[in-house]
């Protein structure tokens, strides 16, 4: 419903198609496509192949050069430490004051790096 208000705001009565300058008017539909995009990543698993030996901030140990990782980001966008209620679609989550906040690998719904699909 909030979408609809806010394109009849943008469109009002016309049938115009949408211009540039109208898709950045459409703030609440953009963070409800980015928490569709959360909840349901079109990228469910990311592998990559390790360069070198990576040392763990988390634990005391090293992932050797050559193993492969899988991240798996349905859990990554759930995860409490990130998401307040992770299992609740909230469009609010992607406000630009809390996504600011949150670690830059808490939402990669299309993977991310150099590899990135977009």
């Amino acid at each position: 419903e909030m979408c609809v208000q806010e394109l009849n705001q943008i469109f009002g009565e016309s049938d115009r198609p949408a211009t540039f300058a109208d898709t950045l008017q459409m703030k609440f539909l953009e963070r409800c496509l980015l928490e569709t995009l959360r909840m349901y990543p079109p990228v469910p698993i990311i592998a990559r192949k390790l360069q070198e030996d990576v040392k763990l901030v988390s634990k005391n140990c090293t992932v050797p050069k050559g193993t492969t990782i899988i991240i798996a980001t349905p859990v990554t966008h759930r995860l409490e430490q990130y998401w307040d209620n992770p299992d609740v679609f909230n469009p609010d989550n992607h406000l630009p004051e809390k996504a600011a906040e949150r670690h830059f690998y808490s939402f990669i719904p299309f993977s991310a790096g150099p590899r990135s699909c977009v």
